[in-house]
């Protein structure tokens, strides 16, 4: 009887939480070998102390029964798998501070995802409201305390809480989320990182001065502004723009590249080095206009702290340089903060497809998107092209920046069967849906990039033209798809590797290898004909170490701390 009183009084209560903490460790386990984050089982310091915790808490606060160890166990296990889909779509660790994006994210779903996101969210929610034991409230708070230090620490002593994470966790790597999740956990992580965003933002204050940033800013905006005979720049990106032959493994019933744009850049197609996969559009265009890696201190995305004040970026350079600097969206105004991103970067107009953006000055319309969601890639540009030459003939003699995104290679890849019939059929057992209807795409979209940039080159010779794919489509199966169709031959870093293509006083160029961040750089160089890389350090090459994100933080931050200015610019 004894025996049977000890079981049923410490035996049995403790069981469950070795029961839970085994299926959480084989979770995990088996989540990385479908291409999540790494075990849990290092994370032994912090984590998981954190999960157990947790876990007492939520069996506290929830009534007695015999589904009560499941239902307290179900909110840990939704974040953690939330951690984990995150990470195979998008290839790195999320931040506290991407709560924020989460209604993005969800926009951009379809209806049924839509749905199913939504359910797999409240159903847990349910349960545990349902299960409530109020009356234990008063010891819920108590149990909680140890959780409620920790947010407060990392909130109003993110140094000291840094200080302490590195002192007793295993090593962080700077290059890697991966890597610093396996050996201190998920969301520990998390916390770490978000002492970090705390800690950057008090400390920007003493970068809003920083004189030698605004003084290099200053004397290569006088450079520009004396240059005569100035080139016109138009930069489009494009959304997920996925070259397909760079998949080893797959065949197709014929080329999925439009004979025009293989004619036009046959042998002189780039790489470029991409901050994000699968999504993230913002990041990748903070590095093509900033000149600085998204290093994700202030924010997880770097778009979302900006206020609308001018900041030391290639479009208020050029600005300054006395170009016209004009930004075209092919989507909301207000995804991802745009407008005040656009802004604070230095554009002077900002036109957005009117179906999006009623009452705002412009000159695009998305046409009919029936059955695709988003604007196709040939009516943006077709757009954009009679919007350029009529402004050319209107002021001739003021050089225009002209940058386009497109918004039609998103997932999920939708087409209208009417309009772009399918035209390529992909073999082999590998199946990845989203990928076939890409191939599709990109069939159409560089017939209608082609047309583009042949009509520019007659009316615009001498200009710069640039295209660059802001990242590599997530696709149905992640990362997953890549690794099983070898793209760029299977290498671990590939899914950064980004096309990018040049065309500069009438022909295509080809450079090595760059980053995105790289970009600015390049066009300050064509533009001053050389002299900007006479006196400035331009080495494009990536090299196959990671890089030293450090050697640009000072920058980052300067940059950072202008654009989060409270006041923003004057229009």
């Amino acid at each position: 009887m004894r025996a049977l009183l000890y079981w049923l009084k410490v035996v049995a209560p403790l069981s469950r939480y070795v029961i839970f903490l085994s299926i959480l460790l084989a979770y995990t386990w088996l989540m990385r070998k479908q291409g999540g984050l790494p075990p849990l089982s290092p994370a032994w310091r912090l984590e998981i102390p954190l999960l157990l915790c947790a876990y007492f808490c939520l069996n506290l606060i929830t009534r007695e029964s015999r589904l009560q160890p499941l239902i307290a166990a179900l909110p840990i296990f939704l974040v953690y798998m939330g951690f984990d889909v995150y990470f195979m779509q998008l290839g790195r660790l999320p931040r506290i501070a991407e709560v924020t994006e989460l209604p993005e994210l969800f926009r951009v779903l379809s209806t049924g995802n839509q749905i199913l996101a939504g359910a797999v969210v409240a159903l847990p929610l349910l349960a545990i409201l349902s299960f409530l034991h109020l009356r234990r409230a008063k010891a819920f708070a108590l149990a909680s305390l140890p959780l409620v230090a920790l947010v407060a620490a990392v909130e109003f002593f993110p140094d000291a809480f840094m200080q302490a994470f590195h002192a007793t966790q295993n090593g962080i790597v700077a290059f890697s989320d991966m890597y610093s999740a396996g050996n201190n956990g998920r969301i520990s992580m998390m916390l770490y990182n978000e002492a970090r965003r705390v800690s950057c933002r008090e400390k920007t204050a003493s970068y809003r001065g920083a004189s030698a940033y605004l003084d290099a800013f200053t004397t290569t905006a006088n450079t520009l502004h004396g240059e005569r005979n100035k080139k016109n720049i138009h930069m489009v990106v494009l959304e997920s723009f996925l070259d397909p032959s760079l998949l080893r493994g797959a065949r197709y019933s014929q080329k999925p590249v439009h004979p025009s744009f293989e004619k036009l850049f046959a042998g002189k197609e780039g790489f470029t080095v991409s901050p994000v996969f699968g999504g993230g559009t913002a990041q990748a265009e903070f590095e093509i206009l900033c000149g600085v890696p998204a290093m994700r201190e202030l924010s997880g995305v770097e778009f979302d702290v900006f206020t609308g004040a001018r900041t030391l970026c290639l479009p208020n350079l050029l600005s300054q340089g006395g170009y016209q600097t004009i930004a075209t969206n092919s989507f909301v105004p207000d995804f991802f903060n745009s407008t005040n991103a656009y802004a604070g970067l230095g554009f002077e107009k900002t036109y957005y497809p009117r179906e999006y953006a009623q009452g705002r000055e412009t000159y695009l319309s998305t046409g009919d998107t029936t059955d695709e969601e988003f604007m196709f890639d040939g009516a943006l540009l077709s757009q954009n092209l009679e919007f350029v030459a009529q402004r050319m003939k209107e002021a001739p003699d003021t050089p225009i920046f002209n940058y386009v995104i497109s918004m039609y290679g998103h997932s999920t890849h939708a087409m209208n069967q009417d309009k772009r019939p399918k035209v390529i059929e992909m073999f082999g057992d590998y199946k990845d849906e989203q990928l076939e209807r890409a191939v599709n795409q990109y069939y159409y979209r560089t017939e209608a990039i082609a047309d583009f940039v042949t009509e520019l080159q007659r009316i615009d010779p001498e200009s710069l033209i640039i295209l660059v794919s802001d990242h590599l489509p997530g696709l149905s199966n992640g990362q997953e798809t890549y690794k099983r169709l070898e793209y760029l031959a299977g290498d671990e870093e590939a899914i950064h590797m980004n096309r990018i293509f040049f065309i500069e006083n009438g022909r295509p160029v080809k450079y090595s290898a760059i980053h995105h961040y790289d970009l600015p750089k390049i066009v300050l160089n064509s533009v001053t004909r050389g002299k900007y890389c006479r006196t400035h350090a331009c080495n494009f090459a990536v090299n196959s170490t990671p890089i030293d994100n450090e050697g640009y933080r000072n920058e980052y931050m300067t940059i950072m701390a202008q654009a989060m200015d409270q006041k923003p610019a004057e229009p």
